[in-house]
């Protein structure tokens, strides 16, 4: 029996770690953060028979535990192979660590858009936050992202920069010209010309002496434009 059972605490024993001279863990029933040894930066009760610092899961006491544990914080993941899990509950990321340990898949496991935190009244912030208390508790200890998903305006991903996140999938959806999927040559031709080419830094000749009639290929694919596709592509998403 461990010092935290005989001291009447039940923790989950993934999550105890000790790091630079402190313990910390969580606690199992109403989820707790305990600390053991130098508290200072965290806010809680005192366990008397254990000497823990008991902590509610505030975003305090998470950017406190952040600062402490390096590893609870996400990180970009580069060009490693990566899943997004999108818990929409807040509840679910000790399973997705079950999920992805051993596959060397590398996990983004705070994943969100606006709109989804709109439906699910939650912030960036408490998506980060409640991810990060499923790493702590599942004892995940290698690198993880944080992705702020659909961003389609400036001011959406404000939000989540000051949160800490690591990824920002861009959602141009609201400038995508759909009716180039139908449109006849002269208008896709006319919508070709008139885009930004200045800003570009380039031309609709440009545009096709680099790719028509040019083989591209993509590992195991080939992709070849000819000229009506590229203008359509063009036209379509600018």
């Amino acid at each position: 029996m461990s010092h935290l059972e005989l001291a009447g605490l039940s923790a989950y024993p993934e999550s105890r770690v000790d790091y630079a001279g402190s313990t910390y863990f969580m606690t199992r029933g109403e989820r707790m953060l305990g600390v053991i040894g130098e508290s200072a930066g965290f806010e809680g009760t005192r366990h008397e028979a254990s000497g823990a610092l008991l902590c509610p899961l505030t975003p305090a006491n998470a950017a406190a535990l952040r600062r402490r544990l390096p590893w609870l914080n996400p990180v970009p993941l580069g060009l490693r192979t990566s899943a997004g899990f999108g818990d929409r509950l807040g509840l679910a990321t000790p399973g997705h660590v079950l999920a992805v340990r051993g596959t060397g898949i590398a996990p983004v496991f705070a994943q969100q858009s606006v709109r989804e935190n709109a439906r699910t009244h939650r912030t960036p912030q408490q998506v980060l936050d409640d991810a990060m208390w499923g790493v702590f508790q599942a004892g995940w200890r290698e690198p993880w992202g944080a992705d702020a998903d659909h961003l389609k305006t400036p001011a959406d991903a404000e939000a989540f920069a000051a949160a800490g996140y690591t990824f920002y999938t861009i959602d141009p959806g609201d400038h995508v010209d759909n009716a180039a999927d139908t449109d006849p040559a002269a208008t896709l031709t006319a919508k070709v010309d008139t885009l930004p080419w200045d800003i570009l830094d380039s031309s609709a000749k440009d545009l096709e002496e680099r790719y028509l009639k040019v083989l591209l290929r993509l590992g195991r694919f080939n992709l070849y434009f000819d000229r009506p596709v590229l203008l359509r592509a063009a036209a379509k998403y600018g």
